[in-house]
């Protein structure tokens, strides 16, 4: 059917729907799913030129405003309408009132049963948080009891020129079907934005491989391609700058030239213009420096909030245009007239994207009606352009290679006539050569010693390269097995404190908040010992002896866990004497000290007692922590202590751990000459312990 069919149609429907009762407009809701689209001459919109009224100004019918304006161009105006909304269904409904694209959105909304009307905000000039419905696109959410009518009061100001409100049409939509459309959206946009990433990445794989700019500049244009659609359909507010909405309304004043600038930049490099295209060349030189020029002031009218976007919309398009246009010229030159044969895929690439982006642009420019081709045409183009320009770099990479392979038979050609005359010359100095060749071998011989003593240094790299290697797969195996499941618990808490926000009590709140601490807290604690141990393994610890008392380094382990002793009520008692005096790194024996005691304190049961132990033994002095709690199993033992692996589990009251901590307490205590034993029995409590160094004896 035609569009015009269509919009009357339309219209008819949604005359059907709506009725005045003393002076005020009102639209009916009476079945389900209905959309009622809403045209500036069904209700009386009133125009505040100076953009000073207030609500209570309108509601009063203060002189300030000026009766059916007739919608004036003037962009710094204020319009104010007002209508109502009445439900005839059986349900309760919540619906979208969607704007055309405006700086500002104000809305007051009445229901029968409020004393005072309720105030939302919307538009483009909003950030993203700040908006009724975190969308790119500006509306309100307005609740819908059934049988009762919903009064509205809407306030319209453009703020910048690129927002109109001289044609302020409302669209009257269900929630549910808003919402599904809007999945829609982010879903083939995300496909395409997708195809065009994968695409970009490719080509920037193979200019790394072959360094020809000819593809750095097409990964260039894919990705301004890829900008300016995420700015076109709101991906750019929504995931890339949602607190930035000013910028994201004058983005398109250098995504736009900077697109063009790469596409020139491919054009001229693909097509190699400079040489065989002098006189093309010099125009797509002239449309270089204006995307350039257009770029700088862009900048400029951001950083300055000088407004020309209105203005800017038609330069920037038409120059987008002649680009466009400039291109698929380029290519028929070439092929026709110079007979380069790459430039066949440069002109099938360029039909069908010149064609929808010029569709695309005057439609942008208002020229041409919006539908199906002059919308999305630009964007089937970009995919068949993508899919047939790698066939075209393809071809181009073909030929060069070719040519190089031309070039390399050449070069032996010539090298097999020089090895002629070598050999001719050979039979008249065979004595001579014959002394070089003697000399030759001698230093053959001396280079083969050279060789032998650089693959011995080569075998003792890949000696260190090997434990190095060795060193990152257990750094990865740590990191992908205790790291994921904090940053999980974290994310789920966090997206459901986020997402059901307003569906959460208060007591849910603080439980939800209080997890997300603790696993912070996990995760700080996991990646201070995770840098510990990878400093430790490679060997950027600075280890320093020396002499402290052994009875301070006890006291202080206690005092930092005396917190999480007292939540289960679990006592801990030094026993040491006050003269013992070590000689090892202290702040190693400090950390493996605390680990021993959070460990025993992880693990013993509430109302228990840990005892932390000193003395003297053997000549060196004998640290313990011990415990009544859960106990290890032998082969949890020996997997610690003889295969170097860490043992994970919760405490006695679901304590979250990594085991990562005890691996590098065992660590720091063989840096410190001594060795980790272990002494438990399930369900009975544990006995960790170690040995250092006496420093009276060793002074003795």
């Amino acid at each position: 059917m035609h569009l015009k069919q269509h919009q009357f149609i339309a219209f008819i429907v949604t005359f059907l729907f709506c009725i005045k009762a003393e002076g005020q407009t009102i639209f009916t809701i009476n079945k389900e799913g209905l959309t009622i689209t809403i045209e500036p001459s069904q209700m009386d919109w009133l125009e505040d030129a100076e953009g000073s009224a207030t609500f209570n100004d309108y509601i009063n019918h203060s002189l300030k405003f000026i009766n059916k304006p007739g919608l004036s161009e003037e962009h710094k105006k204020d319009i104010w309408c007002s209508f109502s909304i009445l439900n005839n269904t059986n349900f309760d409904k919540e619906y979208y009132i969607q704007t055309s694209k405006t700086g500002i959105v104000e809305c007051w909304i009445k229901n029968k049963s409020d004393t005072g009307w309720k105030h939302r905000r919307s538009g483009s000039l909003l950030k993203l948080k700040d908006r009724s419905l975190p969308s790119n696109t500006d509306g309100i959410i307005v609740q819908l009891s059934k049988g009762q009518p919903v009064d509205i009061v809407m306030k319209l100001r453009s703020g910048l020129s690129i927002y109109q409100t001289n044609h302020p049409l409302l669209t009257l939509v269900p929630l549910a079907t808003f919402e599904r459309q809007d999945s829609n959206r982010l879903l083939w946009q995300g496909l395409f934005l997708g195809v065009i990433l994968v695409m970009a990445l490719y080509n920037l794989i193979i200019f790394f491989a072959v360094k020809d700019l000819s593809y750095l500049y097409y990964v260039l244009s894919l990705v301004g391609l890829g900008l300016y659609f995420s700015f076109y359909y709101g991906i750019a507010i929504e995931y890339l700058w949602p607190n930035a909405p000013l910028w994201d309304t004058y983005c398109f004043m250098l995504i736009v030239p900077f697109n063009g600038l790469a596409r020139i930049f491919f054009t001229k490099t693909y097509l190699h213009t400079s040489t065989i295209l002098p006189q093309t060349n010099m125009v797509l030189n002239i449309l270089a420096v204006l995307c350039g020029l257009l770029m700088i002031a862009g900048i400029i009218s951001y950083s300055l909030h000088i407004d020309i976007l209105n203005a800017s919309v038609s330069i920037v398009g038409f120059l987008g245009t002649i680009i466009l246009f400039m291109m698929l010229y380029s290519g028929l030159v070439a092929y026709y007239r110079e007979s380069y044969k790459p430039a066949q895929y440069f002109i099938y690439a360029n039909i069908l994207l010149v064609v929808g982006g010029a569709l695309f642009i005057t439609r942008e420019l208002r020229l041409i009606p919006d539908n199906f081709l002059t919308r999305y045409l630009i964007q089937i183009g970009t995919l068949v352009q993508v899919i047939l320009f790698a066939l075209g770099l393809a071809s181009r990479l073909n030929n060069t290679r070719i040519q190089l392979a031309n070039e390399i038979v050449e070069k032996e050609r010539m090298a097999l006539e020089r090895e002629t005359e070598k050999k001719q010359l050979f039979e008249k100095q065979k004595a001579e050569l014959q002394l070089q060749v003697e000399e030759q071998t001698a230093d053959l011989k001396k280079k083969n010693l050279q060789l032998e003593d650089i693959i011995s240094q080569l075998k003792n790299s890949e000696l260190k390269l090997t434990q190095l290697n060795q060193l990152k797969d257990k750094l990865f195996t740590i990191i992908s097995h205790d790291l994921r499941n904090p940053l999980a618990t974290m994310q789920s808490t966090l997206k459901l404190i986020t997402e059901h926000h307003n569906k959460l009590d208060e007591d849910e709140k603080k439980k939800l908040s209080h997890e997300a601490q603790a696993s912070l807290d996990n995760l700080n604690q996991l990646l201070y010992n995770l840098l510990q141990w990878s400093r430790s393994q490679m060997n950027l610890l600075q280890f320093r002896k020396e002499q402290f008392a052994i009875h301070g380094v006890l006291i202080n382990a206690v005092k930092v866990l005396q917190l999480n002793a007292h939540m289960k009520n679990i006592r801990m008692h030094v026993v040491a004497e006050e003269n013992l005096v070590g000689f090892a790194d202290k702040d190693m024996i400090e950390f493996v000290m605390r680990n021993l005691l959070s460990n025993a304190i992880k693990f013993s049961f509430r109302d228990s007692e840990v005892y932390v132990k000193a003395t003297l033994h053997e000549n060196r002095i004998k640290l313990q922590v011990l415990d009544s709690g859960i106990g290890l199993s032998a082969s949890k033992i020996k997997k610690l202590l003889e295969l170097n692996e860490s043992i994970t589990r919760r405490g006695t009251e679901k304590e979250k751990g990594t085991g990562l901590g005890l691996l590098i307490s065992k660590d720091f205590i063989e840096k410190n000459g001594g060795n980790l034993h272990i002494e438990s029995e399930p369900g009975k409590g544990s006995c960790f312990s170690f040995s250092i160094l006496d420093y009276t004896v060793l002074n003795n």
